[in-house]
């Protein structure tokens, strides 16, 4: 009788202790009011089930209205299909507004050449914006946890990472909120018990064929018991602190590239003045830019370019994907070669902005689209960037997306301007001129916008705009 009573109060102490940290997360970003609505992303896990819990009785207690989302991935057949029934079945029962969809990840892992786990993941993400648009929703919820944060940082450690890297998820980015980050799996495990919850299990997380399931599965039980019990809370306190510890280099960094930049490259001089940890920030800020992405820029990279900078006279080193770094009289540049004329030449994409969320593979990054309704038009213009633009959707011709042609052209708040004169003005080098990606007009020679530069005024963002199209370019890999 003292013993299962004793077991009952840590349950109890458990179930509160994940309460507690789900709604401090709500309170702190605003989202404990019944103003508020929360797409609620659940497969049926243990993870995801306690999350809807606790959000549907703090929905009942006065906090945010939820809905549930399910993806079906097409890739456990039929016990992936009960999986979508068990989740329906248990929102249905608890009142939940519940949402699904059915995709064939395999179909498109093969299409597009990539792993199973990562086009599962596209494709939930691609449905989870589009329901967070028509559900009207304010974020979406998702359940990732103390353990996921600390796989994700072990996982970069082992690939290879900076601070940046180390940084991880957060709580909140403005569209993904997980409110289960400062729990642990043991205390998701013991809350689900408490409250008699009955979740499904995916036999797939125990398979270590993917990298992520060898380090859950193999690598951090050896690491609690053989090094250090509390791994996982360390490798999530490393992550806290390199995030705000990036968060302020990457100001100072910001600051030293605008002074360092000299006509197109780096000045020198500047950059030999600065400690080595914001030369490396800032060498790596200038290959994102240069190459509209930062892809493949490892730290050899970074000590490859560093070594330039010291160099009197001229120097060079080959860089990925074709591109050279040059030192010469006082200034570094990254130059492109030119593309070989038995490659294709001149691609030309159809831009999906009717649909609701749509990936486009772009010359070794992507265009995301995505229709956002009910949202202030302010809102979104304060999140704009040189990698993402919003316009408004009733003004917006169709568009494509492909690189320059002869006669292109922008209509700017000072007029019409000629594409070749703008990125002369800009000081875009010339060798990377014919490989820019461009939004244009279809059929036609008008260009919305130079991704990562400047944006025409067509289809600006008004007080009576309605429905807002986003496009972001952003790295091939969706972050975990």
């Amino acid at each position: 009788m003292g013993e299962g009573h004793s077991v009952r109060s840590v349950l109890s102490l458990l179930e509160a202790s994940v309460q507690t940290k789900v709604e401090h997360v709500l309170r702190a970003h605003d989202f404990f009011s019944p103003l508020r609505h929360i797409l609620v992303a659940c497969s049926g896990g243990v993870d995801s089930l306690a999350l809807l819990d606790v959000l549907d009785r703090f929905r009942r207690a006065g906090g945010a209205h939820i809905t549930c989302a399910h993806v079906e991935h097409g890739i456990r057949g039929a016990a992936s299909r009960a999986d979508a029934r068990f989740v329906k079945d248990y929102c249905a029962v608890q009142g939940i507004p519940f949402t699904c969809a059915a995709v064939d990840a395999p179909a498109y892992a093969r299409a597009h050449r990539m792993s199973l786990e990562t086009s599962a993941r596209i494709l939930r993400y691609e449905f989870l914006y589009r329901a967070r648009e028509e559900c009207g929703c304010d974020c979406i919820a998702t359940a990732h946890h103390a353990d996921d944060l600390a796989e994700t940082v072990l996982m970069r450690i082992l690939r290879g990472t900076g601070t940046a890297g180390l940084a991880a998820m957060q709580e909140w980015d403005g569209v993904l909120l997980r409110p289960l980050l400062t729990a642990t799996r043991t205390e998701i495990v013991s809350y689900a018990r408490a409250r008699a919850l009955a979740p499904r299990s995916d036999e797939t997380n125990e398979m270590c064929d993917a990298m992520r399931n060898r380090i859950r599965n193999k690598l951090l039980p050896i690491l609690r018991a053989d090094y250090n019990p509390a791994v996982g809370a360390a490798l999530v306190r490393l992550s806290t602190l390199a995030r705000e510890e990036d968060e302020f280099i990457a100001e100072l960094s910001a600051d030293a590239l605008r002074r360092a930049e000299d006509a197109g490259g780096l000045s020198t001089a500047v950059l030999c003045g600065l400690h080595p940890a914001l030369q490396r920030r800032v060498l790596r800020l200038y290959w994102q830019k240069a190459t509209a992405g930062g892809k493949d820029f490892s730290y050899l990279h970074e000590e490859q370019m560093r070594s330039l900078i010291f160099v009197r006279g001229v120097a060079q080193i080959d860089m990925p994907h074709g591109y050279t770094a040059v030192c010469q009289y006082g200034r570094l540049i990254l130059k492109k070669k030119e593309i070989q004329n038995d490659q294709p030449k001149d691609p030309e994409i159809i831009l999906p902005i009717e649909r609701e969320y749509a990936i486009i593979d772009f010359q070794d990054f992507q265009i995301r689209t995505r229709r956002i309704r009910g949202v202030r038009p302010a809102d979104c213009l304060r999140r704009a960037g040189a990698y993402t633009i919003y316009a408004d959707a009733a003004h917006l011709p169709p568009l494509i997306l492909r690189t320059r042609r002869a006669g292109d052209y922008l209509r700017l708040p000072v007029g019409q301007k000629k594409l070749k004169k703008i990125l002369i003005d800009d000081r875009v080098p010339q060798e990377q001129r014919n490989r820019m990606p461009l939004i244009a007009v279809a059929g036609g020679s008008e260009i919305l916008w130079i991704v990562g530069g400047r944006r025409s005024i067509l289809a600006p963002l008004t007080e009576e705009t309605g429905e807002i199209v986003e496009i972001k370019c952003v790295k091939e890999t969706i972050a975990t």
